[in-house]
């Protein structure tokens, strides 16, 4: 993302974007970081280039409370939206190929940040999640809206473990669309939906939509997943993966 901010900040307010999470980033420092008409970049890490951060417009950034970074490839932002706290959970999972302890930690850290965010609290997680949730098993309706793309394989059958556990749904999943609306990766013939948002099942109601958009995106390879969300004091909020 470096030297992409201004390009960023562009897209959010052409395409009315509150909350972005990014992947990639490789921004230095460790503290947060303004970027172009009063948006925010989440605070980076203490060590060298990170992997995920979380982009706040100036509406939003008023309401920021904490911000927490477990890793490179995890971060959550909490801030104070309409009537209650809403925490952003930014992540970036290992790809296939890479090693069994590196994916298991990632994973373990997902699952902290989870279980430590009160249940009477919001949970918006944006996240490239490297792997294919496929179509609908039965008994997973809670997790899965049934519509995904190809075929689950090993990594999607943990996030479906994840949600389950935590009784998150794959917002993606929610809403009927055709397939280029739900694809969120394309390399040359190999297209793939592993960029993910989910939310606790008792806020579902407030997503009305989900989908890819084509032909916005500032990385060459995912396409832009976006989920509009409609929380209580008539605060329009669009989360963006």
């Amino acid at each position: 993302m470096n030297g992409k901010s201004r390009e960023i900040v562009h897209l959010m307010s052409r395409r009315k974007v509150n909350i972005l999470c990014i992947l990639e980033t490789r921004w230095k420092g460790n503290k947060a970081k303004e970027l172009a008409e009063g948006y925010r970049h989440g605070r980076t890490n203490e060590k060298g280039r990170n992997e995920v951060g979380v982009i706040i417009d100036k509406e939003l950034k008023v309401g920021i409370y904490e911000v927490e970074r477990m890793s490179d490839r995890i971060m959550c932002v909490k801030l104070e939206i309409g009537r209650g706290s809403t925490t952003i959970v930014c992540g970036y999972a290992p790809q296939a190929g890479c090693e069994e302890e590196e994916m298991n930690v990632f994973w373990r850290q997902l699952d902290q940040v989870i279980m430590e965010i009160p249940e009477n609290e919001r949970v918006n997680v944006g996240a490239d999640l490297n792997g294919h949730v496929g179509r609908r098993r039965c008994g997973e309706e809670r997790a899965h809206g049934r519509w995904g793309v190809g075929e689950r394989n090993g990594e999607g059958e943990r996030i479906m473990e994840h949600a389950v556990a935590y009784d998150l749904t794959i917002v993606n999943t929610c809403f009927r669309k055709g397939e280029g609306h739900l694809i969120t990766y394309k390399s040359g013939d190999r297209v793939s939906q592993i960029d993910y948002i989910l939310c606790r099942r008792k806020y579902l109601q407030e997503m009305r939509n989900c989908k890819v958009i084509n032909g916005e995106s500032v990385m060459r390879q995912h396409r832009l997943v976006v989920a509009d969300c409609y929380i209580k004091a008539d605060t329009k909020v669009k989360h963006k993966n």
